[in-house]
């Protein structure tokens, strides 16, 4: 587990069960606080700003963070590192089966004009985008040859996963403890899971004929 990740999974999961207790209680600081940010950029429209954040959030939709899973888990495939592959989906699909459940539990419900359906807390848009930039940050950027091709690959998509959480705002599909917890619970849940990998991935490739002669 790479040293930064752990102070990031542990500083993102005390934020994340920070929000659900303020958000689930209905902390009043915090109920005005959503309302408040979520009206002014909703309100605040700016040349081409609906077209570039509905993209925006196409991109970084359940769906897309889906297919990049797919993508990074085939490289992996097809690189004879069948284990990491595996892991990618899993940790991607569990993550966003364990934030549904955290959405029904919460119940609650997305700001007033908002587009799309369901409940708000946390965000899956966020949830997945981070799953997938803690992904890179793990598996990707360490494997890239030149260190200036990884700053800016690095910067590039926590760039991304920022817009996405204010595109979010601006559409009205959520508040910004429901973008701050679905970013937070995202990067948690990728820690846990490379914990989990380092803890059972050995077990597995000595355990399982047609895997013992994988990387790992």
């Amino acid at each position: 587990m790479p040293k930064f990740l752990k102070k990031a999974g542990l500083a993102a999961a005390l934020v994340f069960l920070l929000l659900l207790v303020l958000v689930g209680i209905r902390f009043g600081m915090t109920i005005s606080i959503d309302r408040w940010l979520t009206s002014s950029l909703g309100n605040t429209s700016f040349s081409f700003g609906d077209g570039l954040m509905t993209i925006i959030s196409a991109l970084g939709s359940p769906l897309a963070t889906f297919i990049y899973a797919v993508v990074i888990a085939g490289l992996l495939y097809f690189s004879n590192l069948r284990i990491p592959a595996i892991w990618v989906l899993l940790t991607y699909i569990s993550g966003l089966a364990i934030g549904q459940i955290f959405k029904v539990a919460v119940g609650r419900a997305r700001p007033i004009g908002h587009l799309a359906s369901g409940y708000a807390f946390p965000s899956n848009h966020a949830l997945t985008t981070f799953i997938i930039i803690t992904i890179i940050f793990v598996l990707v950027l360490p494997n890239l040859s030149s260190t200036s091709l990884q700053l800016w690959f690095g910067w590039g998509t926590i760039t991304f996963g920022l817009l996405l959480m204010e595109a979010t705002l601006y559409l009205q599909d959520h508040f910004l403890s429901d973008a701050l917890a679905g970013a937070a619970f995202g990067i948690a849940w990728v820690t846990l899971w490379v914990w989990l990998y380092e803890k059972y991935a050995r077990v597995l490739h000595d355990r399982i004929p047609t895997l013992q002669y994988d990387a790992i």
